[in-house]
């Protein structure tokens, strides 16, 4: 499994870092987690087609994390013609949403529903298929807006497993940091900071059981970004903090 950040700012973009996406390849196939970049360009640069994009996953409905997913969805509708895909998106409202766009950018034209598959995600229910299966993971990161959700993803590919957070409470005071982070090891931890600083994740560090730690989802002009840095050295694993573009391998 390899994973490639194409967007690790918080919730604007920066000179040089798109909103959050990242892409995970595994087989021949590729899978992508949020949609803060313009996709199909982010593949163009990476050597990659859209028809090796098997499903996108967003973790919850916010712009910063769905923006890009308009313009993809709809160049797969009405010109990636061969391609089909699945779209597992968090609330029916996000698929409405993206429908109707579509629609409305094609002059009413029913979106093709038998290419684009649309999933509303269920925790109960992962998606699986020959090279990866993903489980989906309630967090609280909406838990003040009625009715919407937010998701952690735990993405497994045979022994190999890789924990992506989403956006989790503010200051983690809902204590979502998904409990399999301090209970089960896992190859790498990838989590968007946007909404806490290190004193507050550091008592789940001390018994992270991950190999590795990512910090994204970060405003570079913060105060915070230097301390996360200073993260690194403190624990049994090393704590990274990557730009776009940066990848590694599990």
């Amino acid at each position: 499994m390899k994973v490639t950040f194409l967007g690790t700012s918080h919730g604007v973009p920066e000179k040089g870092r798109l909103c959050t996406c990242t892409m995970i390849e595994a087989g021949n196939s590729v899978y992508l987690i949020d949609a803060g970049v313009p996709i199909v360009n982010s593949l163009i640069d990476r050597g990659r087609a859209v028809g090796d994009v098997r499903a996108l996953f967003t973790t919850h409905v916010h712009g910063d994390h769905t923006a890009g997913l308009f313009q993809f969805a709809d160049l797969v509708d009405w010109y990636y013609r061969e391609h089909s895909m699945d779209f597992y998106l968090a609330d029916r409202v996000l698929i409405d949403a993206l429908k109707n766009m579509i629609m409305a950018c094609n002059g009413g034209k029913a979106v093709h529903e038998d290419r684009l598959h649309f999933h509303v995600i269920d925790p109960s229910v992962a998606y699986e298929d020959e090279n990866i299966k993903v489980e989906f993971i309630p967090t609280k990161h909406m838990a003040r807006v009625e009715g919407y959700h937010s998701y952690a993803m735990l993405v497994t590919e045979g022994e190999k497993r890789v924990l992506f957070s989403g956006d989790l409470s503010h200051e983690l005071a809902l204590a979502d940091v998904p409990e399999i982070l301090t209970k089960e090891p896992i190859n790498a931890f990838i989590c968007e900071m946007a909404h806490f600083y290190p004193e507050h994740i550091q008592p789940y560090l001390e018994t992270c059981k991950a190999k590795a730690v990512y910090f994204h989802h970060i405003n570079s002009q913060e105060k915070k970004m230097p301390l996360v840095r200073a993260l690194n050295g403190k624990f049994d694993f090393p704590v990274y903090v990557p730009e776009d573009g940066d990848s590694f391998e599990v």
